[in-house]
């Protein structure tokens, strides 16, 4: 080990203005310190590495420049492959040959290397599975978030090392800020773009709002703005027609970014998020704010099941308007009840997320 303390890479989808990841990121970054000490580097692989640098108080390596890829892996005693959905082909195989390569580099330089907080799947190419398999076998540990990723790692063959199913890191982050909601209420929306339905989802996710929840102002939250704003913008423009209360978009624009204590603040100060961005979810589980949620994704699901708010889940295929508005008016109604059952909930979930950060220091603490 480094004379000059311990070393850690991580290698996940941090730098591209996705709300989502950079909370994993600080997450993991605040867990691993808590626990690593005051000697103990953390160096980010990002598409932007001085803004990740900036932003999370860390040294930052740029993903793609090889020579700095290769420094930052040979400096470190330990990769850190994650959190989040690395690892899913559905849309490309292209992702997982990146990741999965960097964990292979770093396995042949003789590293440590760990999947951490990691959402698997859907892994539905035979390749990628066998790629898959084959790369974590070698790994010193494993963590993911959920059950099912840990059935499916299994289903492909990974049994080499310690698997633990934990919690999203994002779970660890509360807002400073104190609440900010009208005295009716305020509701946080977080939409990513869909076009499979016949009538626009964020037109009729913005007419069950208004109606479910009278009286509160809307926060339209953009995750990812550059792919979010759109959407979020189509649900202000039917708020405004269905509302008389106030909607504030967050951010401004789509080019704009979205700093993450600005995103913890709003969702913070909110009684009820309706999202179909997981991250939306998690954020506002770690704040005690219940939720009505859009599953596009099996991981919607999960997370919502872990938190004991599977009642409030939308298969986002089959949504129609009445089930959109008497779901979103049962959350509402219900939100200070949910809210208790939510911040009982926290502290298990918390100790969960916090193991992720506990298992990669005892891998570098054994050497």
């Amino acid at each position: 080990m480094s004379a000059r303390g311990p070393r850690v890479a991580l290698s996940g989808y941090y730098g591209f203005a996705n709300a989502g990841d950079e909370a994993v990121l600080a997450g993991l970054i605040q867990s691993l310190r808590a626990g690593g000490g005051a000697d103990l580097t953390i160096d980010a692989l990002s598409i932007a590495p001085e803004e990740t640098a900036a932003t999370h108080s860390v040294t930052a390596s740029h993903r793609y420049q090889v020579k700095a890829l290769i420094e930052s892996l040979r400096r470190a005693d330990l990769l850190l492959s994650g959190g989040g959905s690395l690892l899913q082909d559905v849309t490309s195989a292209h992702g997982v040959f990146y990741y999965l390569g960097v964990v292979r580099l770093a396995q042949i330089l003789g590293k440590k290397t760990m999947f951490i907080a990691q959402g698997i799947g859907p892994l539905i190419r035979p390749r990628t599975r066998r790629m898959v398999a084959s790369v974590a076998n070698r790994l010193d540990a494993v963590t993911v978030r959920d059950p099912e990723s840990l059935a499916l790692l299994r289903e492909i063959g990974v049994s080499r090392p310690p698997m633990e199913v934990t919690a999203d890191p994002a779970l660890l982050l509360t807002s400073r800020a104190p609440s900010t909601g009208t005295r009716e209420g305020q509701i946080a929306v977080s939409l990513r773009p869909w076009a499979q339905s016949a009538e626009s989802l964020p037109e009729m996710v913005a007419k069950a709002s208004a109606i479910g929840a009278p009286n509160a102002r809307a926060i339209a939250v953009a995750m990812q703005p550059q792919s979010d704003f759109a959407p979020m913008e189509q649900f202000a423009r039917q708020w405004r027609q269905t509302s008389d209360q106030q909607t504030v978009s967050l951010p401004a624009s789509a080019d704009a970014p979205l700093p993450l204590p600005d995103l913890l603040s709003a969702i913070g100060s909110s009684q009820m998020v309706v999202g179909m961005r997981l991250h939306a979810l998690i954020l506002a589980a770690a704040a005690g704010v219940p939720s009505a949620a859009l599953a596009y994704d099996p991981k919607v699901g999960a997370f919502m099941r872990s938190t004991g708010q599977e009642d409030a889940v939308l298969d986002v295929h089959a949504a129609d308007q009445a089930a959109l508005d008497q779901t979103i008016a049962r959350v509402w109604a219900e939100r200070a009840e949910r809210a208790g059952r939510l911040h009982e909930a926290l502290p298990p979930l918390r100790a969960s997320a916090m193991r992720n950060a506990e298992i990669a220091l005892d891998l570098i603490r054994r050497r």
